[in-house]
């Protein structure tokens, strides 16, 4: 099991208080939520995550469900773009072509407030920064932590599963992403959106069951010792075995254990023993 501390977030992040080790627990039926006024209060920090959704392409088309603004890198406005307007987007040396205008090497595309972005083929939320590498070009989905893992859940699990099981997947997804915030794999994006980092693939993959396990675990991460885990997981316990050296959740598993009646915390405490349960919080 791997983890990462958290010395390059510290000044932002923290814990909440009373964090709560996980163990191996013997099977039991899921007891009631007791809503205390701490858990009544607690809000999910707004953490952004970048996520490179197309990446070394030789073009693309992007769009907006709402009227939208192509920015440059001081966030001054270049241009507008109509509602659902799709817009070729292609590299050159030090710009960018967008429907036959050239525009600088680093653009942003943000909808307006409720709007969705439409990448390649998919439609996300949050925005679009298009970043030309010369012959190939670059679309990165600017998103908040939490609706990013609505889609998150939904690509990584049958989403008409358990909902303990999508919970425990939640919390492994959201550690997973933390990890990639503070350990991000380039200058231009913390992680992918294929299987070699977590699956992610916008709003095709969102489901009620998807969105109520991640808001019922808000901000719920997997910490130890001060760090964040690298909950890492795999489909079978045999893949976790032979692929993760026997460390991580089986989503097979998840189910498995989920349908005997365990819970969220006891699924988790199976596959990632002594490991504490903590939430994010801003620090002022």
């Amino acid at each position: 099991m791997k983890f990462v501390w958290l010395s390059a977030l510290m000044l932002v992040l923290g814990f909440a208080n009373n964090p709560k080790t996980l163990s191996a627990v013997q099977k039991k039926k899921t007891s009631p939520a007791k809503h205390g006024s701490q858990v009544a209060k607690y809000k999910a920090p707004a953490l952004q995550i970048k996520v490179g959704v197309l990446i070394d392409v030789p073009s693309t088309v992007v769009a907006s469900s709402q009227t939208a603004y192509i920015l440059d890198r001081n966030s001054r406005p270049l241009k507008s773009i109509a509602a659902n307007q799709p817009i070729t987007v292609q590299p050159k040396v030090n710009g960018l072509i967008l429907n036959n205008q050239d525009l600088p090497s680093v653009v942003l595309l943000q909808p307006a407030a409720g709007g969705f972005v439409y990448i390649g083929n998919k439609w996300y939320r949050g925005k679009v920064l298009l970043v030309s590498q010369g012959t190939s070009l670059i679309a990165v989905n600017y998103v908040d932590l939490e609706h990013y893992l609505y889609s998150v859940v939904g690509s990584e699990m049958d989403p008409d599963e358990h909902i303990e099981a999508l919970k425990a997947q939640a919390i492994a997804a959201r550690s997973y992403a933390l990890v990639h915030i503070i350990r991000p794999a380039n200058r231009w994006f913390d992680l992918g959106r294929t299987e070699r980092w977590q699956a992610y693939n916008g709003l095709s993959k969102e489901f009620n069951t998807t969105q109520k396990a991640v808001e019922l675990t808000a901000g719920q991460i997997l910490s130890y010792k001060g760090g964040v885990v690298e909950s890492i997981y795999a489909d079978s316990d045999y893949l976790v075995a032979t692929a993760h050296q026997g460390l991580g959740m089986s989503q097979r598993g998840a189910y498995q254990l989920a349908a005997q009646g365990y819970n969220y915390q006891q699924i988790l405490g199976r596959y990632y023993p002594g490991v504490n349960l903590a939430r994010l919080v801003i620090k002022k």
